[in-house]
């Protein structure tokens, strides 16, 4: 009995040491596995330290990038013209073609000043119908303003003229470079040469002109017929003499009788072809059987021929109409007065 019990206790104590002995070989593997995590320690430490430096690095990059950026800028600029510095180039083809358009609008604009005319005309007709100083003076007034009005639009016309005196030139050859200078240069000569024109030459033969100088004898002097314009503009140096069939003109007096009704105009309608005025009415009956033939014009002495759609409503002349029948009204009514009285 003693015995086994020794024997259990031997193997007890064995067993024991067993385990301590099984105990620290597992523990050495513990221990490893600590010192490993602390060999990876440093190493992770270099991979953030490596990584915080890349991004330094790029960072550093995109920086150095964006200062060179500037310098590209620079070189851009290089690359750029000096537009103060830059020659002048040669007209082309293409350049002459916008030039074409800007004379074109120099004429466009030339057409829109002509739109005055007839209220001018107008204003100083219904002035000469009225007596006095100051009605005269009022004419004189629109006379000036008249003429004014004929000098801008002969110098758009210049200008239109100038245009396309240099698409010529580069037409036939000529290298110009210098178009602006040239340009003003000829503007100025053509300036020059209109200044240098002397009142007839400016005024007597234009159209615009001679119906205003129309409307204001007709007021003053109704049913007689208008003397020669160079009666209107005296004579300077350099014009032609009176005597000059070319240049006379005047001696006409404005009829406001309808050829086909021999009565006043009404509703007046101008023919396109040869000028003369009709009776709306009377002219439309005139064509009922024509259907679109054109047929002799009813006025005595004009062998002329026009379709109904070459007349046209005329309201300056139904307006010169109206104050001419005014003025037959005041002329009856002062020979009425001067009857009763006598």
């Amino acid at each position: 009995m003693p015995v086994a019990t020794s024997r259990r206790r031997k193997s007890a104590r064995q067993a024991s040491s067993d385990i301590e002995e099984d105990q620290a070989t597992q523990a050495v593997p513990v221990r490893d596995d600590v010192d490993e995590d602390e060999d990876d320690a440093p190493q992770r430490t270099r991979v953030k330290k490596e990584k915080k430096t890349t991004v330094k690095k790029e960072k550093g990059k995109a920086k150095a990038t964006a200062k060179e950026e500037p310098e590209d800028e620079e070189d851009d600029d290089d690359d750029r013209i000096d537009a103060e510095n830059f020659a002048d180039q040669p007209l082309t083809k293409a350049d002459c073609a916008k030039i074409n358009g800007l004379a074109a609008d120099w004429l466009s604009v030339e057409e829109l000043m002509h739109q005055p005319s007839p209220i001018i005309t107008n204003a100083a007709t219904a002035m000469a119908d009225v007596a006095g100083e100051e009605a005269q003076e009022g004419v004189a007034e629109l006379d000036r303003v008249m003429k004014d009005l004929l000098d801008i639009q002969a110098l758009m016309k210049g200008h239109s003229k100038v245009l396309r005196d240099i698409i010529q030139d580069v037409a036939t050859g000529e290298d110009i470079t210098n178009a602006k200078e040239k340009y003003l240069s000829l503007v100025d000569d053509m300036n020059a040469e209109y200044d240098q024109k002397t009142t007839r030459q400016k005024y007597l033969t234009n159209e615009q002109y001679v119906s205003f100088k129309e409307g204001v004898y007709e007021a003053q002097h109704s049913g007689s017929a208008m003397p020669p314009m160079t009666d209107f503009i005296p004579r300077e140096e350099g014009d032609e003499s009176d005597d000059d069939d070319d240049v006379v003109m005047g001696g006409v007096t404005q009829e406001y009788k309808c050829p086909l009704m021999m009565t006043i105009l009404k509703d007046p309608l101008t023919s396109s072809v040869c000028k003369h005025s009709f009776s709306g009415e009377a002219l439309k009956d005139y064509f009922k059987s024509a259907r679109g033939v054109p047929k002799p014009c009813p006025t005595s002495g004009c062998s002329k021929k026009f379709t109904l759609a070459d007349c046209h409503p005329n309201p300056d002349l139904a307006r010169k109409i109206k104050a001419y029948e005014r003025r037959q009204k005041r002329a009856q009514e002062d020979s009425d007065a001067e009857e009763v009285i006598d």
